[in-house]
């Protein structure tokens, strides 16, 4: 007697599931990994645009801002990267070269080293972009 199977077993039922469960679940990972690197670029080029931004003042005025100025930038960079972000502008050589560094934190990702976390037992990652600006005096 052979018997003839028709339909599927509950354990391939289960099976195909769980299968499906745990890719499902990768897709749900590489999401948020995916959200998480999408807001560090968006933050990277924010202090970008505001580190050109002094740049070209620094350019047209050929030389250091006045303090309002400096003032006006420093508070659209904590606007604009959070509270706890800085931006200086520092004179190298006296009418020539001009420094621009802005910092600021952002939440630490799984792409970011664990020896960070580990020293300042903190969950955010400080992040900082420099750029040394040559003027004519």
């Amino acid at each position: 007697m052979t018997s003839k199977q028709t339909g599927l077993t509950m354990i391939e039922v289960m099976v195909a599931l769980l299968v499906l469960a745990i890719g499902l679940l990768g897709v749900a990972g590489m999401q948020t990994v995916s959200m998480q690197q999408t807001q560090g670029a968006d933050q990277r080029s924010i202090a970008v645009l505001h580190v050109q931004t002094m740049a070209d003042e620094v350019r047209s005025n050929r030389g250091l801002p006045s303090n309002a100025d400096r003032a006006t930038w420093e508070a659209s960079v904590k606007k604009d990267l959070g509270e706890e972000a800085t931006a200086e502008v520092t004179s190298v050589n006296a009418n020539q070269d001009a420094r621009i560094i802005v910092t600021w934190e952002s939440r630490q990702t799984v792409w970011d080293s664990a020896e960070e976390s580990e020293d300042t037992g903190s969950s955010m990652h400080k992040n900082s972009f420099s750029l040394l600006v040559r003027y004519a005096p």
